[in-house]
């Protein structure tokens, strides 16, 4: 397994995109949605652990990922804390984000609670901030939300001879598509500009 200075620092999801085309020959879009985050996980030489772990340390742990030098990244999910899929998604996405993105800093190790992976409540946290944003970019690029979500818009105006698709249907159609859940998809959508009660029509803004 490679070390963490093995890759390079990557500053958000379009560029570890970019950067697994060019180094491993891996278009993460090619046959997604849902991105193969594990996948991706397996590339950057990420080892990643599920094995319960039941101390006192790690009861409210989500996520961890340990970035030693000359060591590969270590990821441990909890899977008390993530037996829903879409959680395990964005859990291992979010400490990817921070495999890509904080290996420069002189913290080594990252542990996430609800609190830090929470959108509200790490808002002041920079570091777990950043890795909210990489993880929703990443399981739901733009350019994957404006072709799935069309396609979808389009399906259900043929099915109900409908001018309009209600949001919150929407929603529903595209977290399941993407395998995320409904609350992420709505924040990722509302995020790229796509408000209102009713779809029409979908780009990126």
């Amino acid at each position: 397994m490679n070390s963490i200075d093995s890759t390079p620092p990557i500053q958000s999801a379009a560029a570890l995109s970019s950067f697994l085309k060019t180094a491993h020959g891996y278009d993460l879009n090619r046959d997604a949605p849902p991105v193969d985050v594990d996948r991706i996980a397996e590339l950057l030489g990420i080892c990643v652990s599920e094995e319960p772990r039941h101390d006192a340390e790690h009861a409210i742990t989500v996520g961890k990922i340990t970035l030693e030098k000359d060591q590969p990244a270590r990821v441990w999910i909890n899977p008390a804390e993530n037996a829903y899929g879409p959680r395990r998604r964005f859990t291992l996405a979010h400490e990817i984000g921070h495999f890509c993105m904080h290996r420069s800093t002189n913290q080594t190790t990252f542990v996430d609670t609800k609190a830090t992976m929470n959108r509200r409540e790490s808002f002041w946290n920079r570091f777990e901030s950043e890795a909210n944003n990489f993880a929703a970019e990443l399981l739901m690029p733009g350019a994957l939300i404006t072709s799935a979500g069309r396609g979808i818009i389009d399906q259900f105006k043929a099915d109900n001879d409908a001018e309009m698709m209600p949001i919150t249907v929407f929603v529903q159609q595209m977290a399941s598509r993407f395998k995320v859940s409904n609350l992420a998809m709505e924040y990722r959508i509302k995020n790229m500009g796509i408000k209102g009660q009713q779809a029409t029509d979908i780009s990126t803004t």
